[in-house]
């Protein structure tokens, strides 16, 4: 498949290391919004190294969009305990991955947006300075890579969501995406959309308070806001737009208010044009479209008149119309997009200057009626050599503009260019051009190499602006030098026909035609380097191709209006951008009144009777965006997904002061269902009511059962995409823990879960052959069901262990130790110099070094601290497990996490035989998907010693992803034949 099959529409591309989907309907708007057909797609969840590092990935493939990249670096160490341990590994995935983001940035086929977050409130109090260098380091670095550009995280105040974060690693609220969502789609816009070039501005009541021609020069004032726009043209002129006044006046009244007022922060030399008279502004502009020899379509006009702004959007639909507010102008033309720019050249803080110097060029040749002399008096200077380092943006980009003076417009990035003349036999060289008025600038790029005994010319390039005065012969001229200092025989220069490069294709007949060479694949010129360096120019000799692509620089024809709407209403456009859509809340109403859907479901429509009926229904009408909905209706059949039930239960969490699972969902897919767990949960001392609600049917199917054990927080929603993956004659159900007020886990042991969850699971299948299975703990405590079934004389056929590990399994050694001594070596590096140690240095490396230690005292303090505590409220757990007594208020509840490890802490695993063990070991993945495969050094991860016929299959994916999409099918494949085989099914390992 072809990267333009893989992406029939350009692409938005994201890679997050947390759950990012959130941004998808702001983005999906906010793109619409700003006229960019971008589709949006997400990675595989917290795969971004892979998404950097594999040539077949979704940003690695986007060749016609952009790809945004968002990291945290406390999610390098998400799971990672041991503060040693923790710091180790942040500090080494920080490097990694910003080798991984270079090697990226190179090779990318798209511009990349890079955004890095500071830590948030749940980050661990002892490494919050490693993690805030963290992220300064990757803030300081990205920005200078080539094809990265860097977005600064805005730090809005309460932009964290914890509750969100711990349900599934959303860390934002849905505010702050949305506003992320507005930064991003504003910077992809400066990236797909070239900046617009004119910026009109009005005069009386824009620039000025009042009317010059009724006030006079001394009765107008300056009100702070309107001193605004001033700075606002002054800045946008510096970076390179064309400021003009379109003004109903007299225009020495205007220009005395320019000259006699001092208050006036733009000045005459700001602007490039004027035209101040009683025409209408739309004649006015399209006059100075015709001057400037610009389309229309580059313009921007401001004014305060909303009747002015309605003619000239009537009149002249290309250009951008923007009323100017009555207040908060500031913060107005601060959101305004149509100027915004990835990077200032050189060239553009010279385009007003180069313009006016233009006008001045064309006036000497209008008056001089023998081009010879006209040429001879410009003075012209032809600079042929190496760009300098500020020269390489501009460089790359003539490649990609460049169309009729183009011999064979290969388009190519700054990296790639940089990469071509560090090419052993390479050049690249860049062309400047002066004259007695001024710099055209850099206008024209070479790319050769030796090849035999020629120089083959890779890339001949030159800007319209300068044909015809005798650059592109000195080019030429230039290369037969080179060849002839290489003692090389020919410049060969091949030329490759388009549509647009007939000026070239003219010049190379007329100059070399003697030397042309053609076969089925090229035409090629093979010119002699003797002859190449006497090439001189003939002015008024130049072919017809050359002198009209000269011309029509000089006179383009102003373009039409346009047939698109969508391209009409731009100015509509910009103006809600920098009005209306300028904050998260705003897109958020906006998102919801556009996806606001009907009801289409065939049940009774039945309203809420009690208080919290009625606070979940406005609730799922935020989230669901559904204008009337029932209390009876099922939430899957309003379109609601797993993504939305993590940000409807964090609100849950928030309004009712409760905690409910996300599994709830699936036993309680209605409002009145759900407002009866969340009645249950706070009266009734239970989460669930009766004990029997441990059990979740994640798929419905036949009499075959598949029973998957929480995990070590207490979820199985987890496994939803691969229940629904299932045959259709097996079902697929969750086991949740048992749940108390204030213990998300009531039980102290794994043999206590395991009994437990037995009996209930008996409740739904009497006898066996048991299928079992679970992610990490879930692993752990289907291995203890299975061995308490066993003894009970029962059959077990499967314990799928999704890479779990046995508890107080070896780890691999050697690897901390090792890293540790990297961390000191760089730390010190750089102390001794070529004339011995350096003191200073020594000094900063010490401190540097005492800064580490004590972060990690500080941690080690800390955690040590928190591990007490823990184990102290664990054991309260115990007693008042065994006592029947409540948790107490005062006490700090503990997380599921927390009481699993605990238990785990005590367990050790019996042997087990004739029982179907198989460890499904995940391949790949990084910091907390890193696969166990990478983290223990058994390869059965220590199940080898008490399951001997343990069946070993690595399946694709990491940790966590390995039951996320896409990668769940092999996980799928995996288990299919022995999910569906007979009892006495052999497992073998592959």
């Amino acid at each position: 498949m072809s990267d333009l099959q893989a992406f029939p529409r350009p692409t938005l591309a994201i890679a997050a290391s947390f759950t990012a989907e959130p941004l998808q309907q702001a983005l999906r708007f906010l793109l619409d919004e700003a006229g960019l057909a971008l589709e949006v797609q997400f990675a595989p969840y917290n795969q971004v190294f892979q998404e950097l590092l594999s040539r077949t990935s979704l940003l690695a493939s986007n060749v016609q969009g952009a790809n945004v990249v968002l990291v945290r670096c406390e999610d390098f160490i998400r799971d990672v305990p041991d503060p040693n341990a923790a710091g180790i590994l942040l500090e080494r995935t920080t490097l990694e991955f910003l080798d991984a983001l270079t090697r990226f940035g190179v090779q990318a086929k798209s511009p990349t947006l890079v955004v890095v977050f500071g830590p948030s409130t749940r980050a661990p109090v002892g490494l919050l300075p490693q993690l805030e260098r963290a992220a300064s380091i990757l803030n300081e670095r990205a920005q200078k890579l080539h094809g990265i550009h860097l977005l600064t995280a805005d730090e809005t105040e309460g932009r964290y969501d914890s509750v969100r974060d711990e349900l599934a690693h959303i860390p934002f609220t849905e505010e702050y995406f949305a506003s992320l969502a507005l930064a991003i789609t504003r910077r992809v816009h400066a990236l797909r959309k070239p900046a617009h070039k004119v910026l009109v501005l009005d005069c009386d009541n824009t620039l000025w308070s009042g009317v010059v021609g009724e006030d006079g020069v001394d009765g107008i004032s300056f009100p702070r806001a309107m001193l605004d726009l001033h700075r606002f043209a002054v800045d946008a002129q510096a970076k390179g737009t064309l400021v003009c006044l379109a003004s109903k006046n007299t225009e020495q009244d205007v220009l005395d208010v320019f000259e006699k007022r001092p208050e006036m922060v733009l000045k005459t030399e700001h602007i490039v044009a004027h035209r101040i008279n009683w025409k209408s502004k739309s004649e006015n502009i399209a006059s100075l479209a015709g001057e400037l020899n610009l389309g229309l379509d580059s313009f921007v006009f401001i004014d305060d008149n909303p009747v002015e702004c309605a003619q000239v959007r009537a009149a002249l639909p290309q250009v951008v119309t923007l009323q100017l507010p009555e207040s908060e102008i500031a913060q107005f033309l601060a959101r305004l997009w149509v100027f915004d720019k990835v990077a200032v050249t050189a060239e553009d803080a010279r385009r007003t200057a180069m313009y006016r110097e233009n006008a001045a060029r064309q006036s000497l040749e209008a008056s001089t009626t023998d081009i010879g002399d006209f040429i001879a008096s410009l003075g012209l200077v032809v600079d042929i050599a190496p760009p300098a380092e500020i020269e390489w943006p501009r460089v790359a980009q003539l490649t990609q503009r460049t169309n009729q003076f183009n011999f064979t417009t290969l388009r190519r990035t700054e990296s790639e260019m940089r990469s071509a003349a560090s090419e052993t036999g390479s050049l690249v060289l860049g062309v400047n051009v002066r004259d007695r008025f001024g710099e055209y600038g850099l206008v024209g790029v070479v790319v050769a190499k030796t090849e035999g005994d020629s120089l083959l010319v890779d890339t001949l390039l030159l800007s319209c602006r300068v044909l015809g005065r005798g650059v592109e012969h000195a080019m030429l001229r230039r290369l037969g030098e080179i060849a002839a200092a290489r003692n090389l025989s020919h410049v060969e220069l091949p030329v490759i026909a388009t549509a647009k490069n007939e000026p070239a294709r003219a010049f190379a007949a007329d100059i070399a035609g003697a030397f042309r060479m053609e076969d089925e694949k090229r035409v090629l010129y093979r010119v002699p380097a003797e002859f190449a360096c006497g090439i001189t120019h003939r002015p008024g000799q130049d072919p017809e191709a050359v002198i009209k692509a000269r011309r029509s620089e000089d006179t383009k024809e102003p373009s039409s209006p346009p047939s698109d709407s969508s391209i009409a209403n731009r100015s509509e456009r910009y103006t809600r951008l920098a009005r209306d859509l300028t904050s998260g809340r705003a897109i958020l109403a906006a998102v919801r009144a556009r996806n606001l859907r009907s009801r289409n479901l065939e049940n009774r429509l039945e309203g809420p009777s009690t208080e919290a009926e009625r606070t979940l229904v406005a609730l799922w009408r935020e989230l669901l965006n559904v204008e009337e909905l029932g209390v009876q209706d099922d939430y899957f059949a309003l379109g609601g997904t797993s993504l939305v039930a993590a940000q409807m239960f964090a609100e849950i969490g928030k309004r009712f002061e409760t905690k409910l699972p996300l599994t709830t969902i699936l036993e309680c897919p209605s409002i009145r269902a759900l407002a009866l767990a969340i009645d249950a949960q706070r009266t009734a001392g239970s989460a669930r009511g009766a004990s029997s609600d441990i059990l979740v049917e994640l798929k419905p199917g036949g009499e075959r059962h598949f029973f998957l054990i929480h995990d070590g927080d207490g979820e199985t929603l987890l496994y939803r995409n691969l229940a629904r993956r299932m045959p259709d004659h097996v079902s697929v159900f969750g086991i949740e823990p048992r749940r108390l007020t204030g213990v998300p886990l009531a039980h102290t042991r794994i043999e206590d879960m395991a009994k437990f969850y037995i009996n209930e699971m008996r409740n739904k299948q009497p006898r066996g052959p048991y299928l079992l299975g679970g992610l990490c703990a879930g692993g752990v405590i289907a291995y203890e069901m299975a061995s308490q079934l066993k003894s009970a004389g029962e059959t077990v056929q499967l314990v799928a262990l999704f890479d779990a590990a046995k508890p107080r399994a070896r780890k691999r050694v050697g690897q901390i130790s090792k890293q540790r001594v990297r961390r000191l070596e760089t730390v010190f590096a750089g102390v001794r110099g070529e004339h011995g140690i350096s003191v200073p240095r020594l000094y900063s490396s010490i401190k540097q070094a005492a800064t580490k230690l004590m972060n990690a005292l500080a941690w080690e303090v800390s955690s040590r601290a928190k591990r007490l505590t823990t184990r102290v409220r664990f054991r309260v757990l115990h007693r008042m497990l065994e006592r029947g007594h409540p948790w107490p208020s005062t006490v700090p509840e503990l997380t599921v996490r927390e009481i699993y490890d605990s238990a785990e802490a005590r367990y050790s695993p019996k042997a087990l035989s004739d029982a179907g063990v198989m460890l499904l070991r995940a391949q790949s993945g990084d910091s907390n998907d890193q696969p166990y495969r990478e983290v223990y050094a058994d390869e059965t991860f220590d199940w080898r010693s008490v399951a001997q016929d343990i069946a070993v299959i690595d399946v694709k994916g990491g940790h966590s992803s390995m039951l996320q999409e896409p990668f769940v099918e092999s996980l799928v494949e995996a288990l299919t034949p022995t999910v569906t085989a007979e009892s006495g099914h052999r497992l073998t390992s592959r």
